[in-house]
Protein backbone atom coordinates (compact mmCIF):
# COMPACT_ATOMS: atom_id res chain seq x y z
CA UNK A 1 0.00 0.00 0.00
CA UNK A 2 2.74 2.49 0.11
CA UNK A 3 6.09 3.58 -1.00
CA UNK A 4 9.34 4.39 0.56
CA UNK A 5 12.46 6.42 0.36
CA UNK A 6 14.70 4.05 2.17
CA UNK A 7 15.71 0.54 2.11
CA UNK A 8 13.99 -2.24 3.94
CA UNK A 9 14.20 -2.31 7.67
CA UNK A 10 15.13 -4.81 10.16
CA UNK A 11 13.16 -7.95 10.48
CA UNK A 12 11.91 -7.37 13.98
CA UNK A 13 10.78 -9.61 16.70
CA UNK A 14 7.40 -8.06 16.18
CA UNK A 15 5.54 -10.14 13.65
CA UNK A 16 4.20 -8.10 10.81
CA UNK A 17 1.98 -9.81 8.33
CA UNK A 18 -0.21 -7.34 6.72
CA UNK A 19 -2.54 -5.92 4.24
CA UNK A 20 -4.61 -2.77 4.14
CA UNK A 21 -6.30 -4.67 6.83
CA UNK A 22 -4.68 -7.98 7.16
CA UNK A 23 -2.19 -10.13 8.82
CA UNK A 24 -2.18 -11.88 12.15
CA UNK A 25 0.57 -11.08 14.50
CA UNK A 26 0.00 -9.59 17.80
CA UNK A 27 0.29 -9.50 21.48
CA UNK A 28 -3.24 -10.88 21.25
CA UNK A 29 -2.65 -14.52 20.37
CA UNK A 30 -6.33 -15.07 19.75
CA UNK A 31 -6.54 -12.51 16.98
CA UNK A 32 -7.37 -14.01 13.58
CA UNK A 33 -6.08 -12.54 10.37
CA UNK A 34 -8.42 -10.94 7.92
CA UNK A 35 -9.02 -8.19 5.45
CA UNK A 36 -9.55 -4.55 4.89
CA UNK A 37 -12.64 -4.57 2.78
CA UNK A 38 -14.92 -3.30 5.51
CA UNK A 39 -17.74 -5.76 4.73
CA UNK A 40 -19.71 -6.58 7.85
CA UNK A 41 -19.85 -10.23 6.83
CA UNK A 42 -16.09 -10.54 6.87
CA UNK A 43 -14.85 -13.44 8.98
CA UNK A 44 -11.20 -13.89 9.81
CA UNK A 45 -9.26 -15.26 6.91
CA UNK A 46 -7.20 -18.43 6.92
CA UNK A 47 -3.97 -17.91 8.78
CA UNK A 48 -2.43 -21.28 8.12
CA UNK A 49 -0.72 -21.14 11.50
CA UNK A 50 2.12 -19.03 10.19
CA UNK A 51 2.58 -16.00 12.38
CA UNK A 52 5.99 -15.06 11.09
CA UNK A 53 6.91 -12.49 8.52
CA UNK A 54 9.61 -13.46 6.04
CA UNK A 55 12.31 -10.96 5.16
CA UNK A 56 10.62 -11.01 1.80
CA UNK A 57 11.87 -7.73 0.52
CA UNK A 58 15.50 -8.63 0.72
CA UNK A 59 16.29 -5.16 2.00
CA UNK A 60 19.13 -3.90 4.12
CA UNK A 61 18.95 -4.35 7.85
CA UNK A 62 18.32 -0.69 8.48
CA UNK A 63 15.79 1.07 10.63
CA UNK A 64 14.41 4.47 9.63
CA UNK A 65 15.21 7.46 11.75
CA UNK A 66 12.20 8.77 13.59
CA UNK A 67 12.40 12.41 14.52
CA UNK A 68 9.56 13.65 16.69
CA UNK A 69 7.67 16.51 15.05
CA UNK A 70 6.20 18.76 17.69
CA UNK A 71 2.55 19.64 17.13
CA UNK A 72 1.44 23.21 16.72
CA UNK A 73 -0.33 23.08 20.08
CA UNK A 74 0.79 21.86 23.47
CA UNK A 75 -0.40 18.28 23.93
CA UNK A 76 -0.15 16.04 26.96
CA UNK A 77 -0.85 12.45 27.94
CA UNK A 78 -3.10 12.22 30.97
CA UNK A 79 -2.22 8.55 31.33
CA UNK A 80 0.50 6.28 29.97
CA UNK A 81 -1.79 4.30 27.67
CA UNK A 82 -2.90 4.84 24.07
CA UNK A 83 -6.10 2.86 23.52
CA UNK A 84 -6.83 2.16 19.84
CA UNK A 85 -10.21 0.91 18.60
CA UNK A 86 -9.89 -2.03 16.19
CA UNK A 87 -11.75 -5.09 14.95
CA UNK A 88 -9.91 -8.30 15.66
CA UNK A 89 -10.26 -9.64 12.13
CA UNK A 90 -8.05 -6.79 10.94
CA UNK A 91 -4.47 -7.78 11.66
CA UNK A 92 -3.27 -4.39 10.45
CA UNK A 93 -3.46 -2.97 13.93
CA UNK A 94 -0.81 -5.41 15.16
CA UNK A 95 1.55 -4.38 12.41
CA UNK A 96 0.95 -0.70 13.06
CA UNK A 97 1.39 -0.94 16.82
CA UNK A 98 4.44 -3.21 16.71
CA UNK A 99 6.30 -1.19 14.11
CA UNK A 100 5.62 2.10 15.92
CA UNK A 101 6.97 0.60 19.13
CA UNK A 102 9.96 -0.92 17.36
CA UNK A 103 11.09 2.32 15.75
CA UNK A 104 10.19 4.88 18.43
CA UNK A 105 10.96 2.85 21.53
CA UNK A 106 7.95 4.47 23.19
CA UNK A 107 7.30 3.68 26.82
CA UNK A 108 3.60 4.41 26.43
CA UNK A 109 1.46 1.28 26.59
CA UNK A 110 -0.48 0.83 23.35
CA UNK A 111 -3.61 -1.23 23.80
CA UNK A 112 -6.04 -2.46 21.11
CA UNK A 113 -9.69 -2.17 22.14
CA UNK A 114 -11.99 -4.45 20.16
CA UNK A 115 -15.12 -3.09 18.56
CA UNK A 116 -15.91 -6.64 17.39
CA UNK A 117 -14.55 -9.47 15.30
CA UNK A 118 -15.46 -8.03 11.92
CA UNK A 119 -15.49 -4.68 10.16
CA UNK A 120 -19.25 -4.42 10.40
CA UNK A 121 -19.08 -5.07 14.14
CA UNK A 122 -16.68 -2.17 14.63
CA UNK A 123 -18.81 0.01 12.37
CA UNK A 124 -21.50 -0.13 15.04
CA UNK A 125 -19.45 -1.22 18.06
CA UNK A 126 -17.27 1.87 18.24
CA UNK A 127 -20.32 3.96 19.10
CA UNK A 128 -21.04 1.75 22.08
CA UNK A 129 -17.44 1.99 23.24
CA UNK A 130 -17.44 5.77 22.97
CA UNK A 131 -20.67 6.07 24.91
CA UNK A 132 -19.34 3.86 27.72
CA UNK A 133 -17.55 6.12 30.22
CA UNK A 134 -15.72 3.14 31.69
CA UNK A 135 -13.92 2.45 28.39
CA UNK A 136 -10.69 4.26 27.56
CA UNK A 137 -10.65 4.92 23.82
CA UNK A 138 -8.27 7.46 22.33
CA UNK A 139 -8.07 6.64 18.65
CA UNK A 140 -10.11 4.44 16.31
CA UNK A 141 -9.21 2.77 13.01
CA UNK A 142 -12.09 3.02 10.52
CA UNK A 143 -12.66 1.45 7.13
CA UNK A 144 -13.41 3.60 4.08
CA UNK A 145 -16.82 1.95 3.71
CA UNK A 146 -18.03 3.34 7.03
CA UNK A 147 -15.60 6.01 8.19
CA UNK A 148 -18.27 8.56 7.27
CA UNK A 149 -20.22 7.31 10.29
CA UNK A 150 -17.52 8.89 12.46
CA UNK A 151 -16.17 11.87 10.56
CA UNK A 152 -19.32 13.43 9.10
CA UNK A 153 -20.13 15.36 12.29
CA UNK A 154 -18.45 16.19 15.60
CA UNK A 155 -20.57 13.68 17.53
CA UNK A 156 -17.82 11.10 18.06
CA UNK A 157 -14.46 12.33 16.78
CA UNK A 158 -12.33 15.42 17.15
CA UNK A 159 -11.22 18.07 14.71
CA UNK A 160 -7.63 16.99 14.00
CA UNK A 161 -6.49 20.59 13.93
CA UNK A 162 -6.87 20.56 17.73
CA UNK A 163 -3.91 18.17 17.69
CA UNK A 164 -1.97 20.33 15.26
CA UNK A 165 -2.85 18.17 12.22
CA UNK A 166 -4.15 20.13 9.23
CA UNK A 167 -5.04 19.48 5.61
CA UNK A 168 -2.21 21.74 4.54
CA UNK A 169 0.22 19.19 6.00
CA UNK A 170 -0.87 16.57 3.45
CA UNK A 171 0.48 18.00 0.20
CA UNK A 172 1.97 14.59 -0.65
CA UNK A 173 -1.13 12.56 0.21
CA UNK A 174 -3.46 11.15 -2.42
CA UNK A 175 -6.11 13.84 -2.45
CA UNK A 176 -9.14 11.54 -2.34
CA UNK A 177 -8.18 10.41 1.16
CA UNK A 178 -8.58 13.92 2.51
CA UNK A 179 -12.07 14.17 1.05
CA UNK A 180 -13.08 10.89 2.64
CA UNK A 181 -11.81 12.01 6.05
CA UNK A 182 -13.46 15.43 5.94
CA UNK A 183 -16.83 15.97 7.60
CA UNK A 184 -19.92 17.54 6.08
CA UNK A 185 -18.89 20.73 7.87
CA UNK A 186 -15.48 20.84 6.17
CA UNK A 187 -13.57 19.66 9.25
CA UNK A 188 -10.81 17.05 8.87
CA UNK A 189 -11.46 14.26 11.38
CA UNK A 190 -9.87 11.23 9.71
CA UNK A 191 -6.57 10.62 7.92
CA UNK A 192 -5.46 7.47 6.14
CA UNK A 193 -2.03 5.91 6.22
CA UNK A 194 -2.70 4.02 2.97
CA UNK A 195 -4.03 4.35 -0.53
CA UNK A 196 -5.72 1.33 -2.08
CA UNK A 197 -5.39 0.88 -5.86
CA UNK A 198 -6.08 -2.63 -7.15
CA UNK A 199 -5.22 -5.17 -9.84
CA UNK A 200 -5.91 -8.78 -10.85
CA UNK A 201 -3.58 -11.60 -9.82
CA UNK A 202 -3.58 -15.08 -11.30
CA UNK A 203 -2.17 -18.59 -11.00
CA UNK A 204 0.57 -18.86 -13.63
CA UNK A 205 0.41 -22.66 -13.68
CA UNK A 206 -3.29 -22.70 -14.52
CA UNK A 207 -2.95 -19.86 -17.03
CA UNK A 208 -0.24 -21.74 -18.89
CA UNK A 209 -2.06 -25.08 -18.77
CA UNK A 210 -5.46 -23.84 -19.93
CA UNK A 211 -4.77 -20.63 -21.85
CA UNK A 212 -1.20 -21.07 -23.04
CA UNK A 213 -0.11 -17.92 -21.19
CA UNK A 214 3.62 -17.64 -20.55
CA UNK A 215 4.04 -14.05 -19.26
CA UNK A 216 2.13 -11.36 -17.37
CA UNK A 217 2.16 -9.30 -20.56
CA UNK A 218 0.32 -12.08 -22.41
CA UNK A 219 -2.14 -12.46 -19.54
CA UNK A 220 -2.87 -8.74 -19.50
CA UNK A 221 -3.79 -8.86 -23.18
CA UNK A 222 -6.38 -11.51 -22.37
CA UNK A 223 -8.01 -9.48 -19.56
CA UNK A 224 -7.31 -5.93 -20.76
CA UNK A 225 -10.96 -4.83 -20.82
CA UNK A 226 -14.33 -6.32 -19.89
CA UNK A 227 -15.16 -7.52 -23.42
CA UNK A 228 -11.83 -9.31 -23.70
CA UNK A 229 -12.22 -10.60 -20.13
CA UNK A 230 -15.53 -12.21 -21.09
CA UNK A 231 -14.11 -13.70 -24.27
CA UNK A 232 -11.24 -15.22 -22.32
CA UNK A 233 -13.74 -16.65 -19.83
CA UNK A 234 -15.58 -18.37 -22.69
CA UNK A 235 -12.33 -19.84 -24.03
CA UNK A 236 -11.46 -21.11 -20.58
CA UNK A 237 -14.87 -22.68 -20.15
CA UNK A 238 -14.47 -24.54 -23.43
CA UNK A 239 -10.93 -25.62 -22.57
CA UNK A 240 -11.87 -26.95 -19.14
CA UNK A 241 -15.47 -28.03 -19.73
CA UNK A 242 -16.45 -25.40 -17.20
CA UNK A 243 -14.37 -26.82 -14.36
CA UNK A 244 -12.13 -23.76 -13.99
CA UNK A 245 -13.44 -20.18 -13.83
CA UNK A 246 -11.49 -17.13 -14.87
CA UNK A 247 -11.94 -15.23 -11.60
CA UNK A 248 -13.14 -16.20 -8.15
CA UNK A 249 -15.89 -14.02 -6.78
CA UNK A 250 -18.78 -11.81 -7.77
CA UNK A 251 -17.81 -9.59 -4.84
CA UNK A 252 -14.38 -9.08 -6.36
CA UNK A 253 -15.85 -8.10 -9.72
CA UNK A 254 -18.25 -5.66 -8.02
CA UNK A 255 -15.39 -3.94 -6.22
CA UNK A 256 -13.95 -3.14 -9.64
CA UNK A 257 -17.21 -2.31 -11.36
CA UNK A 258 -18.49 -0.04 -8.59
CA UNK A 259 -15.63 2.35 -9.25
CA UNK A 260 -17.55 3.41 -12.36
CA UNK A 261 -20.35 4.83 -10.22
CA UNK A 262 -20.92 8.53 -10.80
CA UNK A 263 -23.25 9.02 -7.83
CA UNK A 264 -23.40 7.85 -4.23
CA UNK A 265 -25.90 5.21 -3.11
CA UNK A 266 -28.11 7.83 -1.47
CA UNK A 267 -28.88 11.29 -2.89
CA UNK A 268 -31.33 13.64 -1.17
CA UNK A 269 -32.56 10.76 0.92
CA UNK A 270 -33.31 8.51 -2.07
CA UNK A 271 -31.67 5.25 -3.13
CA UNK A 272 -29.74 5.68 -6.38
CA UNK A 273 -28.97 2.52 -8.35
CA UNK A 274 -26.61 4.25 -10.81
CA UNK A 275 -24.79 1.35 -12.55
CA UNK A 276 -25.91 -1.30 -10.05
CA UNK A 277 -28.81 -2.50 -12.18
CA UNK A 278 -26.41 -3.23 -15.05
CA UNK A 279 -24.22 -5.24 -12.72
CA UNK A 280 -26.91 -7.91 -12.30
CA UNK A 281 -26.52 -8.66 -16.04
CA UNK A 282 -22.73 -8.40 -15.98
CA UNK A 283 -22.35 -10.87 -13.13
CA UNK A 284 -24.93 -13.26 -14.60
CA UNK A 285 -23.31 -13.26 -18.04
CA UNK A 286 -19.85 -13.72 -16.60
CA UNK A 287 -21.04 -16.61 -14.42
CA UNK A 288 -22.86 -18.29 -17.30
CA UNK A 289 -19.83 -17.92 -19.55
CA UNK A 290 -17.44 -19.56 -17.11
CA UNK A 291 -15.99 -16.35 -15.72
CA UNK A 292 -17.06 -16.74 -12.08
CA UNK A 293 -17.35 -19.37 -9.38
CA UNK A 294 -20.25 -19.26 -6.91
CA UNK A 295 -17.86 -18.64 -4.01
CA UNK A 296 -18.30 -15.58 -1.83
CA UNK A 297 -15.54 -13.36 -0.52
CA UNK A 298 -14.49 -14.37 3.00
CA UNK A 299 -15.93 -17.85 2.54
CA UNK A 300 -13.38 -20.33 3.99
CA UNK A 301 -13.14 -22.03 0.58
CA UNK A 302 -12.18 -18.73 -1.03
CA UNK A 303 -8.72 -19.07 0.48
CA UNK A 304 -8.08 -22.36 -1.31
CA UNK A 305 -9.93 -21.61 -4.54
CA UNK A 306 -6.90 -21.18 -6.78
CA UNK A 307 -4.95 -23.97 -5.11
CA UNK A 308 -7.91 -26.27 -5.80
CA UNK A 309 -8.04 -25.13 -9.46
CA UNK A 310 -11.50 -23.59 -9.06
CA UNK A 311 -10.39 -20.34 -10.65
CA UNK A 312 -7.37 -18.83 -12.34
CA UNK A 313 -7.41 -15.40 -10.75
CA UNK A 314 -8.92 -12.88 -8.35
CA UNK A 315 -9.14 -9.14 -7.83
CA UNK A 316 -7.35 -7.55 -4.88
CA UNK A 317 -6.34 -4.04 -3.90
CA UNK A 318 -3.11 -2.97 -2.22
CA UNK A 319 -3.85 -4.34 1.26
CA UNK A 320 -4.74 -7.72 -0.22
CA UNK A 321 -1.60 -8.01 -2.33
CA UNK A 322 1.29 -8.01 0.13
CA UNK A 323 1.57 -11.78 -0.04
CA UNK A 324 1.99 -12.08 3.69
CA UNK A 325 -0.24 -14.06 6.01
CA UNK A 326 -3.69 -12.52 6.18
CA UNK A 327 -3.63 -10.75 2.83
CA UNK A 328 -5.91 -12.05 0.08
CA UNK A 329 -2.96 -13.10 -2.06
CA UNK A 330 -1.05 -14.48 0.90
CA UNK A 331 -3.91 -16.67 2.04
CA UNK A 332 -4.74 -17.89 -1.45
CA UNK A 333 -1.09 -18.58 -2.24
CA UNK A 334 -0.67 -20.45 1.03
CA UNK A 335 2.62 -22.24 1.44
CA UNK A 336 3.55 -21.31 -2.13
CA UNK A 337 4.33 -17.83 -0.88
CA UNK A 338 7.81 -19.02 0.06
CA UNK A 339 10.34 -17.46 -2.27
CA UNK A 340 11.10 -19.88 -5.08
CA UNK A 341 7.73 -21.66 -4.88
CA UNK A 342 5.53 -18.77 -5.94
CA UNK A 343 3.22 -19.42 -8.88
CA UNK A 344 1.20 -16.22 -8.99
CA UNK A 345 1.60 -12.99 -10.96
CA UNK A 346 -0.17 -9.62 -10.97
CA UNK A 347 -1.50 -7.61 -13.91
CA UNK A 348 -3.53 -4.42 -14.23
CA UNK A 349 -6.68 -6.26 -15.34
CA UNK A 350 -9.73 -4.89 -17.19
CA UNK A 351 -10.16 -1.57 -15.35
CA UNK A 352 -8.60 0.85 -12.92
CA UNK A 353 -10.08 0.50 -9.46
CA UNK A 354 -9.58 0.72 -5.72
CA UNK A 355 -10.97 -0.85 -2.58
CA UNK A 356 -10.87 -0.07 1.10
CA UNK A 357 -8.46 1.88 3.24
CA UNK A 358 -7.95 2.54 6.94
CA UNK A 359 -8.45 5.92 8.61
CA UNK A 360 -7.21 7.15 11.98
CA UNK A 361 -9.74 9.20 13.94
CA UNK A 362 -9.20 10.69 17.39
CA UNK A 363 -12.17 10.28 19.70
CA UNK A 364 -13.70 13.15 21.63
CA UNK A 365 -12.70 11.46 24.88
CA UNK A 366 -9.04 10.98 23.95
CA UNK A 367 -6.85 11.63 27.00
CA UNK A 368 -3.52 10.62 25.44
CA UNK A 369 -3.30 13.36 22.85
CA UNK A 370 0.48 13.68 22.64
CA UNK A 371 1.00 10.02 21.76
CA UNK A 372 -2.06 10.01 19.52
CA UNK A 373 -0.47 12.85 17.56
CA UNK A 374 2.86 11.00 17.38
CA UNK A 375 1.18 7.83 16.14
CA UNK A 376 -0.74 9.64 13.39
CA UNK A 377 2.32 11.70 12.41
CA UNK A 378 4.42 8.53 12.25
CA UNK A 379 2.10 6.82 9.74
CA UNK A 380 0.64 9.69 7.73
CA UNK A 381 3.22 12.50 7.65
CA UNK A 382 6.72 11.15 8.31
CA UNK A 383 8.09 10.06 4.93
CA UNK A 384 10.92 7.98 6.39
CA UNK A 385 8.75 5.86 8.67
CA UNK A 386 6.06 5.52 6.01
CA UNK A 387 8.74 4.29 3.62
CA UNK A 388 10.02 1.91 6.25
CA UNK A 389 6.56 0.45 6.78
CA UNK A 390 6.23 -0.28 3.09
CA UNK A 391 9.65 -1.93 3.08
CA UNK A 392 8.55 -4.03 6.01
CA UNK A 393 5.09 -5.02 4.81
CA UNK A 394 4.59 -4.19 1.13
CA UNK A 395 1.71 -1.86 1.98
CA UNK A 396 0.93 1.14 -0.24
CA UNK A 397 1.33 4.30 1.81
CA UNK A 398 -0.63 7.51 1.41
CA UNK A 399 2.36 9.54 0.25
CA UNK A 400 3.18 10.13 -3.42
CA UNK A 401 6.89 10.83 -2.94
CA UNK A 402 7.33 7.73 -0.82
CA UNK A 403 5.49 5.57 -3.31
CA UNK A 404 7.37 6.97 -6.28
CA UNK A 405 10.54 5.59 -4.72
CA UNK A 406 9.17 2.35 -3.36
CA UNK A 407 9.72 -1.24 -4.39
CA UNK A 408 8.84 -4.55 -2.80
CA UNK A 409 9.92 -8.10 -3.51
CA UNK A 410 6.63 -9.93 -3.08
CA UNK A 411 7.08 -13.45 -1.66
CA UNK A 412 3.89 -14.76 -3.32
CA UNK A 413 4.56 -13.53 -6.85
CA UNK A 414 6.81 -15.23 -9.39
CA UNK A 415 10.33 -13.85 -9.26
CA UNK A 416 9.36 -11.58 -6.38
CA UNK A 417 7.31 -9.42 -8.74
CA UNK A 418 6.74 -5.93 -7.35
CA UNK A 419 2.97 -5.47 -7.03
CA UNK A 420 3.47 -1.82 -6.11
CA UNK A 421 4.58 -1.06 -9.65
CA UNK A 422 1.48 -2.75 -11.05
CA UNK A 423 -1.02 -0.78 -8.98
CA UNK A 424 0.75 2.58 -8.60
CA UNK A 425 -0.57 4.12 -11.87
CA UNK A 426 -4.13 3.89 -10.54
CA UNK A 427 -3.54 5.60 -7.20
CA UNK A 428 -3.72 9.19 -8.39
CA UNK A 429 -6.87 8.45 -10.41
CA UNK A 430 -8.96 7.33 -7.46
CA UNK A 431 -12.08 9.50 -7.19
CA UNK A 432 -14.37 9.25 -4.17
CA UNK A 433 -15.46 12.86 -3.99
CA UNK A 434 -19.08 13.01 -2.90
CA UNK A 435 -19.61 9.30 -3.51
CA UNK A 436 -19.54 7.94 0.04
CA UNK A 437 -22.40 7.80 2.51
CA UNK A 438 -22.93 6.28 5.94
CA UNK A 439 -25.07 3.57 4.32
CA UNK A 440 -22.52 2.18 1.87
CA UNK A 441 -21.13 -0.80 3.75
CA UNK A 442 -24.49 -2.44 4.43
CA UNK A 443 -26.04 -1.58 1.06
CA UNK A 444 -23.09 -3.21 -0.67
CA UNK A 445 -23.62 -6.38 1.33
CA UNK A 446 -27.27 -6.50 0.38
CA UNK A 447 -26.45 -5.92 -3.28
CA UNK A 448 -23.88 -8.71 -3.38
CA UNK A 449 -26.32 -11.12 -1.74
CA UNK A 450 -29.04 -10.46 -4.32
CA UNK A 451 -26.73 -10.36 -7.34
CA UNK A 452 -25.25 -13.70 -6.30
CA UNK A 453 -28.70 -15.23 -5.83
CA UNK A 454 -29.73 -14.08 -9.30
CA UNK A 455 -26.44 -15.13 -10.84
CA UNK A 456 -26.74 -18.66 -9.49
CA UNK A 457 -30.46 -19.05 -10.24
CA UNK A 458 -31.84 -18.77 -6.71
CA UNK A 459 -33.83 -15.75 -7.91
CA UNK A 460 -35.44 -16.36 -11.29
CA UNK A 461 -35.32 -12.95 -12.95
CA UNK A 462 -33.30 -9.77 -12.84
CA UNK A 463 -36.40 -7.69 -12.07
CA UNK A 464 -37.24 -9.90 -9.11
CA UNK A 465 -33.67 -9.71 -7.82
CA UNK A 466 -33.57 -5.92 -8.06
CA UNK A 467 -36.95 -5.58 -6.34
CA UNK A 468 -35.90 -7.90 -3.53
CA UNK A 469 -32.70 -5.89 -3.09
CA UNK A 470 -34.68 -2.64 -2.92
CA UNK A 471 -37.11 -4.18 -0.44
CA UNK A 472 -34.18 -5.25 1.75
CA UNK A 473 -32.71 -1.73 1.71
CA UNK A 474 -36.10 -0.22 2.53
CA UNK A 475 -36.61 -2.63 5.42
CA UNK A 476 -33.21 -1.89 6.91
CA UNK A 477 -33.06 1.87 6.34
CA UNK A 478 -36.44 3.48 6.93
CA UNK A 479 -34.88 6.92 6.42
CA UNK A 480 -34.09 6.12 2.78
CA UNK A 481 -36.78 6.56 0.12
CA UNK A 482 -36.74 3.56 -2.20
CA UNK A 483 -38.64 3.81 -5.47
Amino acid sequence: MKKRILAALVASAAVLSMAGCNGNNASDSNTPASNNGGDSNTPASNNGGDNSTPDSNGGEDSTPTFEYTAPATDLTDEDNKLSIGIWTGNGDYNNLINYFKEVTGTTVEIVPVSGGAEGGDARDGYKTLMEDNSVDLDLIICDTDWVRNYVSTDEFCADLSTLGINKADYKDAYSYTLGVGTGDDGVLRGVSFQATPGCWFYNTRLAKEHLGVETPEQMQEMVKDWDTFNETAKKLKEATSGSVALTCTEGGVWQVYQCKRSQPWVVDGKLVMDNAEDFFDIAKNLYDNGGLTDLAQWDPMWGTSMQDDAAIGEFASSWGLTGLTGSILGDIAGEARRDGDAEYAAVAGPAEWYWGGSYFCVTNKCNTKKTAFEFINFYTLNADTMAGYTAKTGDFMNNKTVMNNASYKNPSLVGGQDHLKVIAPTAEKIDMDGKLTTYDSRIKELLNDHVKDYMTGKIATKDEAIQQFKDAVKAEFTAITVE
